[in-house]
């Protein structure tokens, strides 16, 4: 989830010396978040105070260095801003795996498409939020890592629920179906290649099966992450080979 959005934006907008100290603040910024989490979730526990500080100060400075070489970046922060803050509320109220603060952090993750792509040869914010196919590229990203988290629930910590495995499979159904119409949504020069769309559609419909085919069952979560793994590499060669 943090890996595929950055190597998406950065790899389709071309990349470019402001990605390095971006992918810093970016990998770093997140195990700060993390750790941040972890403290609030424990009441403020001193043991988690020295990573969120330390991870803090080298995202910081990552962050100058980013802002110095590209300024109009900053524009982004009142966009992370709120949803970090909803992310960290949760892990305030010990609530962090609810299914509202995954699909957060997962619009979050997804919105680095935009940004490593702003940051890369398109060269501007402006240039990044009207490119069309890196728009689309956004949007499968975000579909794919909200239905992951359905999935895994149905496998985890949900794994007896119906209403879950019921909602896992409908949303992936649905995502199938919008690829499906997609064309017919949009006038033709935003359109998606026609290669690129049918294999989107392939592509969801095979999470659809396997959200409807292995819900409930004891899967190891290595295994699941694996899968995952698999998943997210496919995805990502369809949007950067065929977009």
């Amino acid at each position: 989830m943090l890996v595929v959005p950055f190597l998406v934006g950065a790899v389709h907008a071309g990349l470019a010396p402001t990605h390095l100290p971006l992918l810093i603040c970016w990998i770093v910024g997140y195990l700060c978040f993390a750790a941040t989490g972890l403290w609030l979730r424990s009441r403020r526990k001193p043991v988690y105070l020295r990573p969120m500080l330390t991870y803090g100060g080298i995202c910081l400075a990552a962050g100058l260095v980013l802002l110095a070489l590209q300024p109009s970046l900053l524009v982004w922060a009142p966009v992370f801003a709120p949803l970090g803050g909803i992310s960290l509320w949760y892990s305030w109220r010990r609530d962090d795996r609810a299914l509202g603060n995954d699909i957060v952090t997962i619009l979050a993750a997804s919105l680095m498409t935009l940004v490593a792509a702003s940051a890369g040869r398109l060269g501007s914010v402006t240039t990044a939020l009207t490119d069309p196919p890196l728009l689309g590229m956004t949007l499968a990203v975000a579909l794919y890592f909200v239905g992951t988290s359905l999935y895994v629930k149905t496998l985890i910590r949900e794994r007896r629920s119906r209403g879950y495995k019921h909602a896992s499979i409908a949303y992936h159904a649905a995502a199938t179906a919008l690829w499906l119409i997609l064309p017919w949504l949009l006038p033709e020069s935003l359109r998606p290649p026609a290669l690129t769309q049918g294999l989107l559609v392939a592509f969801f419909a095979v999470t659809t099966a396997r959200a409807a085919v292995l819900a409930g069952r004891a899967i190891r979560p290595m295994k699941v992450g694996l899968g995952e793994i698999a998943l997210s590499t496919v995805l990502t060669l369809i949007l950067l080979l065929t977009w």
